[in-house]
C-alpha cells in the first residue's frame, strides 16, 4: 500500500484575491467547481474567461494531471486528458500529478470510491463547507494495480457511463413517445366529439 505522496505531487490551484471577474477578451480560461458535473465528469461547457497578471507557468493545467475538489460536500476528482489552452484551476482544487505507475483516470476513478472517500471525510474538517488539507491528502492510501490492470479498470468504468447515458437516453425518448401518443389521444378524442355534437342548423 502506498500513500498519495509516494506516487504524485500535489499543488493547490490558483488563490484569487477577490471574486472571479468574467473578462471575453481575457488569455486565461478557469476551472470552478460548478464545471464537475455530477458524475465527477469535467464539463463540455465553455469555461469562464479572465485577464491574470500574475499568472504561472507552472499553474496552468496540463494532461495527465488530476483536479480533486478539496472542500465542500462533494470532495470529486477528475482526471484531465485534454485540457484547452491557458487553463488554470481554483483553489478550491488541489492539482495531483502522478508519477509514470499511476495512470491518471485510475487515480481520479480510485479517489472518488468508497474507501478513499471514507478516508477523505475522516480528515475533513469543518461542516458544511468542510475541506480537507494538504497534508492529510498527501497521506491518502492509495492501491496500486499494475498498469494494464489500471486501464482494464478504467474502461470498464468508461463502458459504464456510456452505458448509464445511453439508458437515460432511451428513457428520455420513451417518455417523450408516450407523451406524444397521449396527446395524439386527446386530439382524436376531441375530433370525434366535435363529430357528435354538430351545431345547430
Amino acid at each position: 500500500m502506498l500513500y498519495l505522496k509516494d506516487i504524485a505531487t500535489i499543488r493547490s490551484g490558483y488563490l484569487f484575491r477577490g471574486r472571479i471577474e468574467p473578462d471575453a477578451a481575457g488569455q486565461y480560461r478557469v476551472v470552478q467547481v460548478g464545471d464537475i458535473t455530477s458524475d465527477a465528469r469535467l464539463s463540455k461547457g465553455s469555461f469562464t474567461q479572465v485577464s491574470l497578471p500574475d499568472v504561472k507557468q507552472t499553474q496552468i493545467l496540463e494532461a495527465g494531471e488530476v483536479l480533486f475538489i478539496s472542500r465542500g460536500p462533494r470532495k470529486q476528482a477528475v482526471a484531465i486528458i485534454e485540457p484547452p489552452e491557458n487553463t488554470i484551476a481554483t483553489s478550491q482544487f488541489f492539482i495531483i500529478r502522478p508519477d509514470e505507475k499511476v495512470l491518471p483516470e485510475f487515480l481520479a476513478w480510485y479517489i472518488n470510491q468508497r474507501p478513499a472517500q471514507r478516508y477523505i471525510e475522516e480528515h475533513s474538517t469543518g461542516t458544511s463547507a468542510s475541506m480537507i488539507n494538504l497534508e492529510a491528502l498527501k497521506t491518502l492510501p492509495v492501491e496500486t494495480p499494475p498498469l494494464e490492470n489500471q486501464a482494464r479498470i478504467v474502461k470498464i468504468h468508461q463502458l459504464s457511463l456510456r452505458e448509464k447515458e445511453l439508458m437515460e437516453a432511451i428513457r428520455d425518448r420513451r417518455r417523450a413517445l408516450v407523451e406524444m401518443m397521449l396527446l395524439k389521444t386527446i386530439g382524436q378524442r376531441s375530433d370525434q366529439v366535435r363529430g357528435v355534437i354538430r351545431p345547430e342548423e
